[in-house]
């Protein structure tokens, strides 16, 4: 496949043959920690509404520096928190009749007409644990609103003043987590795709929701924490994390964050940034073309991608959504 870097910023360029464009995975939004904005991004006392997850939603920062998301849509008659609403301290405030809702619990702690204590406990948004860490806002998500059943790792590199400052690329694929992640173990797709050969991995390592591969002597190590986190260390070159956000069902946001040595030059992690983001652009007319195929006709050297598929598994709440249906 040709390489397009501006693929990712420009779909106009895609190539969209498949018509399908929802329902083409048979799986829900899954479990984990995604990255919602960058800390820069986010100033205290700033809103912003987003869709993540299949769901409208709002981002805030606390007068503290606390960063929340809940539910974008007010309990009482509906209205969107992000349309005129506003923080204060470290609650947000609904434009059409001021209720007032805690950041952390979502729980609305004042209704400013009503004279009645009294506040039922539906009266509340959905709030979902975030943490700022690596100069990123995560957010956990669960179907079933259990609680993170791992964490988001630190990357020593984004704070180091002897590695570059980070850089981001961020765009959208018409994909799930899913499918992206299973190019790791699809080893021969990186001659027919990407025209090099896969690299060797001398050492795999997986432990619940944690994985790690090694490579090239030990100077590769890809390790990744769920569906949809990753960091990848190319020794002497670069250090990235990858977060491939849910939007719904069927697409995703990407986020790729980089850094480099200093000592490679101040052009060292853009460089870095350029030649990754040119390696996926040749994946994006597969992903949006493509089919899942639940049983796919593989061949014996092909077992990873088995593997990598019920390792996934754990990331989804299916008897909540069997339940449902």
């Amino acid at each position: 496949m040709p390489r397009d870097p501006a693929l990712l910023t420009d779909p106009t360029r895609r190539t969209r043959l498949t018509r399908r464009t929802e329902g083409r995975f048979p799986f829900p939004v899954p479990n984990g920690w995604f990255i919602v904005a960058t800390a820069a991004e986010l100033a205290p006392g700033d809103l912003r509404p987003l869709h993540y997850f299949g769901r409208d939603l709002v981002l805030f920062r606390q007068a503290d520096g606390t960063p929340r998301l809940v539910d974008a849509y007010c309990p009482h008659l509906g209205a969107h928190l992000a349309v005129g609403g506003r923080v204060d301290g470290d609650r947000i405030v609904c434009p059409f009749h001021g209720w007032a809702f805690d950041g952390e619990s979502g729980r609305c702690v004042d209704v400013p007409y009503d004279e009645s204590d009294f506040i039922p406990r539906r009266a509340a948004l959905r709030a979902y644990p975030t943490v700022e860490r690596n100069h990123l806002i995560w957010a956990w998500h669960h179907l079933e609103g259990g609680p993170p059943f791992y964490e988001v790792p630190e990357v020593p590199e984004f704070h180091d003043p002897g590695w570059s400052p980070i850089v981001v690329r961020d765009f959208e694929i018409a994909t799930c987590c899913q499918e992206m992640a299973e190019n790791n173990v699809d080893r021969a797709h990186f001659k027919y795709v990407h025209g090099t050969d896969a690299i060797p991995e001398e050492e795999f390592h997986v432990d619940g929701a944690y994985k790690r591969a090694v490579g090239n002597g030990g100077t590769f190590v890809r390790e990744g924490f769920g569906l949809g986190l990753g960091v990848l260390r190319v020794q002497g070159y670069t250090t990235f994390v990858s977060s491939t956000t849910p939007i719904d069902t069927d697409n995703v946001h990407v986020r790729w964050i980089f850094t480099s040595p200093q000592g490679l030059g101040p052009a060292a992690a853009e460089e870095a940034a350029e030649a990754f983001c040119g390696g996926i652009s040749q994946d994006i007319p597969i992903w949006e073309n493509k089919v899942y195929r639940d049983k796919p006709v593989l061949r014996p050297m092909e077992k990873d991608i088995s593997e990598h598929r019920r390792w996934s598994l754990q990331f989804y709440s299916l008897d909540s959504l069997d339940e449902e249906a």
